[in-house]
């Protein structure tokens, strides 16, 4: 009597017990795919699976452990393969930096100031004496401005207008502001970061010229600019997109090294070490 009252219990516990076994024999084997797709370094195909097993079967709790264990290489391998890539194009682009860069003088008194610009050796104070012209230049981390220089009598001027034909670009509110005088002639400089610009840098990299530049504020001034400064104007934006390039492609690769150290510490933290055989 005792055992025909509790056999439905029994019965019902050996069913269990066998459907926890086929279901983590179940996920077991999407593990064991997932772990080929690893092997191959397919590891968006690992991903899939794994994220396909924790949805279909949640309470094959065994495997979800070898899962989680398995994800974590899954993500080292990634990153692993994604610091290689990002460390190569780097290279490669640092390498076009450095040739364009032979072309380039450095503006940099390293008593003041950090971070020093780039430009052509002909737009250099020194070999402009005396000349109004527009200066082109990028920073070592890749921000470009151009800088309208006048000498003459002062004129305050803050608004800078570039003109070909019919079209023209104009900025006003310049970044940075600079006045002085000497021997009777006064200096102006004011300088726009590209992008603030009023699309000056880009109307004159695109255009074909000849360029009139205007100056404008309490008097006026027009000069025609010269070819090598409009020629400046686009090696310097090209050199910017370079430098741009360089600085993301280094953020990348530094992110991936971050990453892979996270992943190696979670790893020494919580997988689960084989048991040496005795």
């Amino acid at each position: 009597m005792i055992i025909k009252k509790y056999f439905p219990i029994f019965a019902a516990a050996l069913i269990s017990v066998s459907c926890g076994e086929d279901i983590e024999r179940s996920a077991q084997a999407l593990i064991d795919e997932a772990r080929a797709a690893y092997e191959l370094q397919d590891y968006a195909g690992a991903k899939l699976l794994l994220d396909s097993m924790k949805s279909t079967y949640p309470k094959a709790f065994k495997a979800r452990r070898q899962a989680l264990q398995l994800s974590r290489d899954v993500e080292l391998g990634e990153q692993e393969r994604s610091l290689s890539y990002y460390t190569k194009q780097l290279e490669q682009l640092e390498q076009t930096r450095d040739n364009m860069l032979a072309a380039f003088v450095l503006d940099k008194d390293s008593r003041y100031q950090d971070i020093g610009y780039y430009m052509l050796p002909e737009q250099t104070i020194k070999n402009n004496v005396g000349n109004s012209y527009l200066r082109a230049q990028v920073s070592e981390k890749g921000v470009a401005m151009i800088t309208s220089i006048y000498r003459g009598k002062a004129i305050s001027h803050t608004t800078l207008r570039v003109s070909c034909g019919d079209s023209y670009a104009v900025c006003e509110a310049p970044k940075s502001k600079y006045s002085s005088k000497h021997l009777g002639v006064t200096t102006e400089r004011i300088s726009y970061v590209y992008g603030e610009d009023g699309g000056i840098m880009d109307f004159v990299a695109n255009g074909e010229g000849p360029f009139t530049v205007e100056l404008s504020g309490k008097g006026k001034f027009n000069y025609t600019l010269r070819k090598s400064d409009a020629e400046a104007v686009k090696s310097v934006l090209e050199l910017t997109r370079v430098i741009q390039a360089v600085e993301s492609m280094r953020e990348l690769r530094d992110e991936a090294a971050r990453h892979i150290e996270f992943v190696k510490r979670s790893k020494e933290k919580y997988d689960v070490k084989p048991q040496a055989e005795e």
